[in-house]
């Protein structure tokens, strides 16, 4: 494979990612739109297909260098609905909107490339699974498949899940046959490498390829001085602070049982046993079609913790999470599963002090963050109270985990090595094109 310095000029690039800017609701969102700015001046030709409502304002085509973006109007994606529209008709309307949107991408790279040679179809996540099948097997075309979460995972934590439903199954086996005819895996992290060979999947053709963490938002506020950084911290910490004053703990995430929320909330009374003054704010609106926050609700209520806690249920905009991980004594990501977990790396590029859960791979966070060993509301006090405790403690692990991560990630260097796995994967093998 090509070393990340050195990419064929030959090499062109189709990605598949249903979530593209300016619909940035989750991590497959802000991914895309970074990785597109790392890619712009690497003046190799990169053609994204990425859906849209279809009423969207955006325009179809937008050009941005060497990178560009194709929105495609889909049927069903970004419905909401409402009371008259069930859950299972939402979620039908989705899946089969995005099938047409797999079918068309596929469709306009299959012309494109057809009688060529020199190409590589990038796919993200399930939603993009069928057009990689498609271009593999219809266009003979490599595919490289990038995994950044699996929908089989989302059950993980969740006291309620049984057995799994039909569409959970369905969608793994997409995944597996994906990940069966692509020529190159692409995950974010080692622990989903492991994961990911446990079950089955070709460890021989997995490549880690870590995320970066510059986002012009935080940049923006790391390089504020002294100041105006205590300007921002007190004015978000008067929201939820008599005053200002008193311990401000800050999570973000959807507030699904993988992220580890219900175990933050039950440990929120040890906390508050010893620190009357915390408050645990909650960032993050529920997925789709799920009643997570309500589950929530009722945690915060059966715990009688409701005067610790706030959750809003609400999507806030990433300028807006970066100015609440400044104003936190301790930032807390519990995940029991986490295939990267950006907001953690994000929170300790901005020098806080961060507890993480037992789903967090260890090289991510390195010795920059406390990592808790299991899912469990004690371990996970203790940590949160040790860090309260010990400012000094909790300053001296913030300034490590900023070096960290500033030394280990950044887009430009993930774009590079994506780049290099792009070109390995595009130069024809004996005996296939």
């Amino acid at each position: 494979m090509p070393t990340a310095d050195h990419v064929s000029p030959g090499v062109r690039v189709y990605a598949v990612c249903s979530e593209v800017p300016p619909d940035v609701v989750g991590g497959l969102g802000r991914y895309a739109e970074r990785i597109m700015d790392a890619l712009r001046d690497s003046g190799v030709p990169v053609v994204v297909f990425g859906a849209t409502a279809r009423r969207g304002r955006a325009p179809r085509t937008e050009r941005r260098g060497a990178v560009t973006l194709h929105r495609l109007r889909t049927p069903g994606y970004g419905l909401r609905g409402g009371p008259a529209l069930p859950p299972a008709v939402r979620r039908l309307a989705r899946v089969a909107g995005l099938l047409a949107f797999n079918v068309r991408a596929a469709a306009r790279i299959l012309r494109a490339e057809a009688g060529r040679t020199g190409a590589v179809v990038a796919v993200h996540d399930w939603m993009g699974c069928v057009a990689g099948i498609l271009c593999r097997v219809l266009g003979r075309l490599p595919v490289v498949f990038h995994v950044h979460t699996r929908e089989l995972n989302a059950q993980v934590g969740d006291p309620r899940a049984g057995r799994r439903s039909m569409y959970a199954v369905l969608l793994d086996l997409l995944e597996t046959a994906q990940a069966r005819t692509a020529r190159l895996i692409v995950v974010p992290s080692a622990r989903m490498r492991d994961d990911l060979a446990a079950r089955g999947w070709p460890a021989d053709r997995m490549l880690v390829v870590p995320h970066g963490f510059e986002e012009p938002g935080l940049l923006r506020l790391a390089g504020l001085p002294g100041g105006e950084r205590d300007r921002v911290r007190a004015e978000v910490r008067r929201r939820y602070l008599p005053g200002g004053q008193g311990r401000l703990v800050v999570f973000a995430g959807r507030p699904s049982p993988h992220k580890g929320v219900h175990t933050l909330i039950r440990a929120v009374p040890r906390v508050a046993a010893e620190h009357d003054d915390a408050r645990f704010v909650l960032i993050g609106a529920q997925a789709p079609q799920t009643d997570d926050a309500a589950t929530v609700a009722r945690l915060i209520e059966r715990t009688q913790t409701s005067g610790h806690v706030v959750a809003g249920n609400r999507f806030l905009a990433s300028a807006e999470v970066f100015a609440h991980f400044l104003a936190a004594d301790v930032c807390v990501f519990p995940s029991v599963y986490e295939p990267f977990g950006l907001v953690a790396v994000e929170a300790m590029a901005l020098a806080r002090p961060v507890v993480v859960g037992p789903g967090y791979s260890p090289e991510v966070v390195g010795d920059g963050a406390v990592r808790c060993g299991r899912d469990d509301p004690g371990e996970l006090a203790e940590a949160l109270l040790r860090l309260l405790a010990d400012p000094e403690k909790a300053d001296r692990l913030a300034l490590r985990g900023a070096a960290y991560v500033r030394e280990r990630y950044s887009w430009a260097r993930t774009a590079r090595h994506t780049l290099a796995a792009y070109a390995g994967a595009a130069r024809p093998r004996p005996g296939t094109r």
